[in-house]
């Protein structure tokens, strides 16, 4: 299990320490939703208040081993980047747009994460289901702001179509309200904007950030309706 795995169990994974008596008790309250920065490198300055980087545009010359306690990605390889070199200089996941880019992508120790927008089909979206993908990223052509209701409609458009948790881009910095419907829609990692990228900013999202709960998340089950049905067919006899 690769670092983005171990971060992903994570957010599912309710840990208590038992007080005395076998009592338990939260010590610490753990983010449900990752929080990347999108950066042309990795900001120290920024590397205690998130979990990872997602660096653009590299170069392929630029391109060497990495070594930080954050998750470090990249957006957009390029075609001639030697793609073993992903593991061997430490990089924990790759986003790719492009498929024509190499077959080996598609065999990376689960280091590699789909983009899809808006425009994604029905066949579109079974092809990339039969991948074994970790997790899918999604990237609007237009930016939401998740003030109005359409907004989640045109994203609940995109994650009904798959049965896999979701990395989303987002220029705008949500409320705890909104990062919980978010959750609730399978979001589990944020691609924070370079351009408002900044303390404050970031402090602030992750405030947000520490109020979700992961007891809110859409369930997969239905309600039990026997006792109503039961009752149903009991009236129609009685009459």
């Amino acid at each position: 299990m690769n670092r983005l795995e171990k971060k992903i169990e994570q957010i599912f994974t309710k840990k208590t320490n038992s007080i005395g008596f076998g009592n338990s008790s939260d010590k610490k309250i753990e983010k449900k939703i990752l929080l990347f920065i999108e950066a042309d490198s990795i900001i120290d300055d920024y590397s205690d208040l998130i979990d990872g980087f997602l660096i653009k545009n590299l170069e392929i010359n630029k391109f060497k081993k990495v070594k930080s306690k954050n998750l470090i990605g990249i957006k957009y390889p390029d075609k001639l980047l030697d793609i073993n070199k992903i593991n061997e200089f430490k990089y924990d996941f790759v986003i790719i747009d492009d498929s024509k880019l190499s077959y080996k992508y598609l065999n990376n120790n689960s280091k590699t994460i789909y983009q899809i927008d808006e425009d994604i089909s029905d066949d579109d979206s079974d092809i990339i289901s039969s991948f074994d993908f970790p997790v899918l990223y999604i990237e609007f052509k237009e930016n939401l702001n998740f003030d109005d209701i359409e907004s989640f409609f045109k994203l609940t458009k995109i994650t009904s179509k798959f049965n896999v948790n979701f990395f989303i881009k987002t220029n705008r910095i949500l409320s705890s309200d909104q990062l919980q419907i978010l959750f609730n829609q399978g979001i589990i990692g944020l691609i924070l904007d370079s351009k408002i990228s900044n303390k404050k900013n970031i402090t602030d999202l992750n405030k947000s950030l520490m109020n979700i709960q992961t007891e809110k998340k859409k369930l997969d089950s239905f309600p039990d309706l026997s006792n109503s049905l039961s009752s149903s067919v009991e009236d129609d006899f009685d009459e």
